[in-house]
């Protein structure tokens, strides 16, 4: 400890005496520390951190799979035979997503997200309510008691904490409702993780269990697994258990239905598992390349001392005090870098939660904990050791009459040196093209996403929510005469061009499927049946949208419910199923023999709806006032589109004021532009692109600085050699020739390394980028040149401040 005292006493001393240096290694450091931190802070909260749930890793989603879709839900008869492989499973649960419902009272219209829930989810999940109690089975039944749970952010702001709540009746979409209990503050469903909001109000699922259907798939499924068992373990299981059921006739062979699970823990990280690698290992190449260019900095200080390392050596200090001497400086520098890159965390943690995308599950739970301080500490001192070490190794090597020479006579060190400088040199310059080519292939993938066609214009068309609670719209007619007034209205509204509505926006939402049925065109046998995605739109939604027609016609004002049924198509579903045929005037059944069939009045061009970057689906159109005559039911919650000339935002609040007017009780939500839903489609690509880039900029200045020093210490401490050529005749084109080469072959032999590497690694980038190959040439030709451009520049300040050396100085310099 009487040593440790005395280095560390010796090493303050000394970095007190060079603050600009100990400045820019700190700021150097905290810069690449800091990096890290960061985002080791997300991976610590998308990966590491355990779920909100008892035992997560023995939890597990069970998903349907058929030859229309790889993954989707299942249906309330396939929940029910679940809960009965007892072998497998402790337990089963399901829920549904229910859209939105209207909570009317004193406290004015709030439309907040539903879910519906079987009465056994909390104890599947391990949970417990913050207030109150969950549903008990004798309420979790069709047409059971009119009871809720609430959500805590619901609980904290509209009731504002009242422990009274439990117990009182509020009015959900106009029905009195009992709150029987309050959720716990970070519950969130497993499939909520990637969304800024969660279900605020929960409901009963209450499924019918005398006749449940097996077609409609619309539950999520969530088991808790026995012991020993796997999700594996189930995916087989299930699957023997489909290939029974298709063998007994409850699916068609053709459909080729199976069922599998996936443990609850990759689900939630599964889809940002990815890119959180790609953007750690980034990262860590940055921190690298941050220590590397610290050691530069610091072997050119240690080369400076060599004269005061020897005389200790001389006046009795041994090579082990030497060495650790190195190693404590080292070590408070990496510390201190590490002090400061906990700050520059803190601030780029604030801004990741801000802007980082919701498709990156769990981000509002980032912050500092006990993990993330000690990952900073050990990150500190490995930094630390990583930096000093070559210093270090240096300082046992030159013996002690070399050193006491060199120190004399200003020599730039001899070649084993300047060997060591631009082995470094080499890595700087390796590292940062790995950086840059792979915020160079995330950039070209970033711009061809946003120059993709998705089919429609989202410029100027603001879009909002609607969901009519049905204790008020009770019947079909009040529902249409509700829809087709607003269009009216906000149409007449100065400034609209047009208006319509639609069930779900495209790009904001999964559309769902239904079966087909066309008339004189049965499917084959052991052919799967025909389906595709399905809206209900009004007059007016396609040219909001400007979704054009490619043959036949728009939905009009001419489709009214007691009207000719009709149906309007896209060109994958025309191409597809009417491939030799004329399809207007063909006619189409949605569902079962008791719904009509609809004439087929126009094809429309294809769109991108489930997700920009995923193929086109088949998809048909049918009149919001002629839905209930399909399904039974009129569409009460709809998105309103409204194409403007000029900036949409202007209208917000006369839309607003309208839908007020119209129904005071009636909650507006959702309300925001439609470029601004594009601009989440794009948000996780964007938010990588932007990291990667970040993090190239850093490495391109480190590798410049870092080229920069070495070229210039080399210059300095050659500045007798330099004069002398300069006395002997040569030119000062020759010395600026001679410093240029010399600087360039350890920058140039870098990049064709990391060339090297960035060639072999970036077939790992593929699953992240978009119509862009892992070796995407014009990347792979301009990066090397942009490299070698900056360290050109990097270099030919020092060679041209030398060739401007005055002989006679330089001679008499020692």
């Amino acid at each position: 400890m009487s040593d440790l005292r005395f280095d560390l006493r010796i090493a303050l001393r000394s970095l007190m005496r060079q603050r600009s240096f100990v400045a820019v290694v700190v700021l150097t450091l905290g810069l690449g520390i800091g990096a890290n931190s960061a985002m080791f802070s997300i991976v610590n909260a998308v990966l590491l951190k355990p779920l909100p749930y008892r035992e997560p890793a023995a939890l597990a989603l069970i998903w349907s799979r058929w030859s229309n879709f790889d993954k989707t839900w299942i249906s309330p008869a396939e929940y029910l035979d679940y809960k009965a492989q007892d072998r497998l499973f402790t337990d089963v649960a399901a829920w549904g997503d229910n859209g939105e419902v209207a909570l009317t009272g004193p406290e004015g219209p709030q439309s907040l997200p539903v879910i519906q829930m079987t009465a056994n989810l909390f104890n599947v999940l391990g949970l417990q309510p913050a207030r109150g109690r969950a549903f008990a089975p004798e309420e979790d039944v069709a047409n059971g008691p009119p009871v809720v749970m609430i959500g805590w952010d619901l609980w904290q702001g509209r009731y504002q904490g009242d422990p009274g709540v439990v117990g009182r009746t509020i009015l959900v979409n106009g029905v009195a409702s009992e709150v029987i209990g309050v959720m716990p503050r970070e519950f969130r469903f497993p499939l909520e993780f990637q969304s800024r909001t969660t279900a605020q109000v929960v409901q009963p699922l209450g499924l019918e269990t005398g006749n449940p259907s097996r077609g409609n798939h619309g539950l999520f499924g969530v088991a808790r697994l026995r012991p020993g068992i796997t999700a594996g373990t189930v995916t087989t299981e299930l699957a023997a258990l489909a290939r029974r059921w298709t063998e007994e006739g409850l699916y068609p062979p053709a459909m080729r239905f199976t069922a599998f699970a996936v443990p609850v823990v990759e689900e939630v990280s599964g889809k940002a598992r990815l890119a959180l690698v790609v953007l750690g290992v980034a990262v860590a190449l940055l921190l690298l390349l941050t220590c590397v260019n610290v050691a530069n900095l610091i072997l050119i200080r240690a080369h400076g001392r060599s004269r005061e390392v020897a005389l200790r050596a001389a006046l009795g200090a041994g090579r082990r005090h030497i060495v650790r001497l190195a190693l404590t400086e080292s070590l408070l520098l990496g510390l201190a870098g590490g002090a400061f890159g906990l700050l520059l965390a803190w601030a780029a943690i604030r801004l990741l939660v801000a802007r980082a995308p919701t498709t990156v599950p769990r981000l509002a739970e980032l912050g500092f904990d006990v993990r993330v301080l000690l990952f900073t500490f050990a990150l500190s001192v490995g930094a630390g050791l990583l930096f000093g070490l070559i210093p270090a190794w240096r300082s046992l090597r030159p013996g002690l009459g070399d050193a006491l020479r060199e120190g004399a006579r200003g020599q730039s060190g001899g070649v084993e040196m300047r060997r060591t400088r631009g082995l470094l040199v080499v890595t700087e310059m390796a590292l940062a093209v790995l950086l840059v080519i792979g915020a160079g292939l995330t950039a070209r993938s970033f711009l061809n996403l946003m120059r993709l066609d998705p089919g429609f214009d989202s410029r100027r068309v603001l879009t909002l929510r609607l969901s009519l609670p049905a204790a008020t719209y009770g019947d079909v007619a009040s529902v249409g005469n509700f829809w087709q007034a607003l269009r009216r209205d906000v149409a007449q509204l100065p400034g609209v061009e047009a208006a319509g509505l639609v069930r779900v926006l495209p790009i904001a939402a999964e559309m769902g499927d239904a079966g087909l049925v066309i008339d004189g065109n049965p499917v084959p046998a052991g052919e799967p049946g025909r389906q595709a995605d399905w809206q209900a739109v009004s007059p007016g939604y396609f040219e909001a949208m400007r979704i054009k027609a490619v043959r036949g016609r728009l939905i009009d004002e001419t489709d009214r419910p007691d009207g000719l049924q009709v149906i309007v198509i896209n060109e994958t579903l025309a191409q597809q199923y009417f491939p030799a045929l004329d399809p207007i005037g063909q006619r189409i059944r949605i569902g079962g023999a008791d719904r009509p069939f609809r004439t087929v009045v126009g094809v429309v061009a294809d769109n991108h709806h489930n997700g920009l970057t995923n193929p086109v689906k088949r998809a048909f159109f049918v009149p919001e006032s002629q839905w209930a005559n399909s399904y039974g039911n009129p569409r009460r919650a709809m998105s309103l589109v409204v194409r403007t000339l000029a900036d949409p935002r202007a209208l917000m609040t006369p839309v607003t004021e309208l839908v007020g007017r119209m129904d005071p009780d009636l909650p507006v939500t959702q309300l925001r532009t439609m470029d601004d839903v594009m601009g989440e489609a794009v948000q996780e690509q964007r938010f990588t692109m932007a990291l990667m880039a970040g993090f190239a900029l850093l490495a391109l200045l480190l590798a410049s600085v870092g080229i920069y020093g070495v070229i210039a210490y080399g210059v300095g401490q050659r500045t007798q050699e330099i004069g002398i050529r300069l006395a002997l005749g040569a030119e000062p084109r020759d010395v600026r020739a001679l410093i240029m080469r010399q600087g360039m072959v350890p920058a140039a032999t870098g990049v064709l390394v990391g060339l090297g590497l960035a060639l072999y690694l970036s077939r790992y980038l593929r699953s992240i980028l978009y119509g862009v190959a892992p070796i995407d040439a014009p990347t792979f030709v301009a990066i090397p040149l942009l490299l070698l451009g900056v360290a050109a520049a990097a270099v030919f300040l020092p060679a041209a401040r030398a060739s401007r050396t005055e002989p006679v100085h330089a001679l008499r310099s020692d």
